[in-house]
C-alpha cells in the first residue's frame, strides 16, 4: 500500500486548487494518514505535479511512502521518499515540464558497485596466442612502480576476450600481481591467471597512464573500476526490472561485470506497477572527469535519461567541483543544513546528512552520490555514515539514498 503523510497544504487557495482538479476526496484522505493503495490516488499526484501546482499543495519534506520487496527473500519494506524540491525536468525528445523530486529517506537495503574493476587490454583483430607480453607503467603511483611488467599466457585468448590487470594495483606489493584471462566482459571465470614479474620480455601492449593510452585502459580504472556516471553498474541496476543475471550488459569494451549481478535483481523489481507508473525518466546532468572522459576544469558534462539516479553534491547541497552543472540544490537539503553556502568536505560534519538503513533505522549507512571525483577515473563523492562529503573508488559495493521524479 502507497501513503502520503502529512503535511500536505490544505488552505483556502489549497482547496481551490484540489476542487478544480477533482481530486479533493483523495487528498484529504492522504492528509490523515490513510493509505491510498489503488492506482488511481498516485495518478492524481502525478496529475497535480503535471498541472505545475504541485508547490501550491505539497510541502517539502513530505513523503510518499511505497512498499519496496526484496524479490530474492519476499521481504517487504516501507519505502519512504521525501519530497526534496520542485523544478522544471527535461523529457526525452527535449519536452520541459514541472516536476516534484523524491528521494529515499532511509539507504537501500544493501550496496551495489558504481563499477567494477575493468579489464587492461582486449582483443580485437585476431586471437591473443599463448606466449609472453609486457606492459610499462610510466609513472609511479604508490606501489605501482615505474617499470616494465611482463606476464606469459599458456592458453588463447579469443576475439573479445579481455585481458585484465592486477586489481588494487597501487596498493597491492608487485609480488601479488596477477593476470586473469577471460572470454569477454561478461564472464566470470577466467581462461587461466597467470603471475605478473618485472620484466621487459615478449610483445609490449602499450603503456598504462591514468588517461589511458592506444589500446590500454586507463590504470586507474583496471585497478579500481571507472567513476563515469552513464557507464555504471549502478545505472544500470537502478533503472531495471530484470531479474538476477539480467540487468547488466556491457557499456564500453573494457567494462566488467559487477558482483552483484550473479545474486541480487534490478532495483525495479522492487516496487509496484503503480509507483513506477508515475515516474518519467528525465536528463541527469553529470560532470566528466578530467583525467579521462574530455571535461576540463571549468566545463564537461554528459546527459543521461534515468528514472532512478544518485544524487550530485550540487542537488545534496554540497560543494560542487563544477558549478551550476549537475542540478539545483535541493531545497530540502537548503533547509536542513541551514546553512548560508554549500557544504563542505571532509573533516567537517553535518548530522542533517546522516542516512539510516531502510531495515535497521538506528544504522547509519555510507550512500553514493554520482558525481565523479574530477581529478581521477576512479573517485566517485560520497556522503559518509558520519555525516560528511567525501569520495573513494568506484569498485565498492556501497549503498545509495536514491532520487527519482514525478513529472
Amino acid at each position: 500500500m502507497s501513503k502520503v503523510t502529512e503535511p500536505i497544504l490544505l488552505d483556502k487557495t489549497g482547496q481551490e486548487i484540489l476542487k478544480e482538479m477533482k481530486t479533493m476526496n483523495t487528498l484529504m484522505g492522504v492528509q490523515v494518514g490513510v493509505n491510498v493503495g489503488e492506482m488511481g490516488d498516485l495518478n492524481e499526484i502525478r496529475n497535480i505535479v503535471r498541472s505545475g501546482k504541485a508547490e501550491k499543495v505539497f510541502n517539502i519534506g513530505d513523503q510518499i511512502v511505497v512498499p519496496w520487496k526484496d524479490t530474492t527473500t519476499g521481504q517487504s519494506y516501507e519505502c519512504p521518499f521525501d519530497i526534496v524540491h520542485f523544478g522544471e525536468v527535461e523529457h526525452k525528445g527535449g519536452e520541459k515540464v514541472p516536476g516534484m523530486f523524491l528521494q529515499m529517506h532511509y539507504a537501500t537495503l544493501y550496496g551495489v558497485m558504481f563499477d567494477a574493476h575493468e579489464a587492461a587490454y582486449v582483443v580485437e583483430e585476431s586471437p591473443m596466442e599463448p606466449g609472453t607480453y609486457n606492459v610499462e607503467i610510466v609513472t609511479t603511483w604508490s606501489k605501482a612502480t615505474e617499470g616494465t611488467y611482463q606476464f606469459t599466457l599458456t592458453k588463447q585468448v579469443p576475439v573479445g576476450g579481455q585481458v585484465c590487470l592486477p586489481k588494487l594495483i597501487a596498493d597491492t606489493d608487485v609480488s601479488a600481481w596477477t593476470v586473469s584471462t577471460y572470454t569477454d566482459g561478461s564472464s566470470t571465470t577466467p581462461i587461466e591467471t597467470v603471475k605478473m614479474t618485472s620484466g621487459a620480455g615478449g610483445t609490449n601492449l602499450g603503456q598504462l597512464v591514468p588517461a589511458g593510452k592506444d589500446k590500454i585502459n586507463s590504470i586507474h580504472r583496471i585497478g579500481y573500476g571507472s567513476n563515469r556516471w552513464s557507464q555504471s553498474a549502478i545505472r544500470q541496476w537502478l533503472n531495471s526490472k530484470a531479474g538476477v543475471g539480467q540487468w547488466w550488459k556491457s557499456t564500453n569494451k573494457f567494462d566488467r561485470v559487477p558482483d552483484q549481478l550473479a545474486t541480487k535483481p534490478g532495483f525495479m523489481t522492487g516496487f509496484g506497477d503503480d509507483f513506477l507508473s508515475i515516474l518519467t525518466p528525465i536528463k541527469v546532468t553529470t560532470a566528466l572527469n578530467t583525467v579521462s572522459d574530455g571535461g576540463t576544469s571549468d566545463a564537461g558534462t554528459e546527459d543521461t535519461y534515468d528514472t532512478f539516479f544518485l544524487p550530485s553534491l550540487e542537488q545534496m547541497y554540497a560543494k560542487p567541483q563544477l558549478a551550476g552543472k549537475e542540478g539545483e540544490a535541493w531545497t530540502y537539503w537548503k533547509r536542513a543544513l541551514g546553512l548560508s553556502s554549500p557544504a563542505e568536505y571532509h573533516p567537517t560534519t553535518y548530522e542533517e546528512y546522516k542516512t539510516f538503513a531502510i531495515e535497521n533505522h538506528q544504522s547509519a549507512q555510507t550512500v553514493r552520490l554520482r558525481s565523479a571525483y574530477r581529478g581521477s577515473a576512479i573517485n566517485t563523492w560520497y556522503v559518509y555514515a558520519g555525516g560528511y562529503v567525501y569520495y573513494y573508488n568506484a569498485y565498492n559495493a556501497t549503498r545509495a539514498a536514491v532520487a527519482c521524479a514525478i513529472s
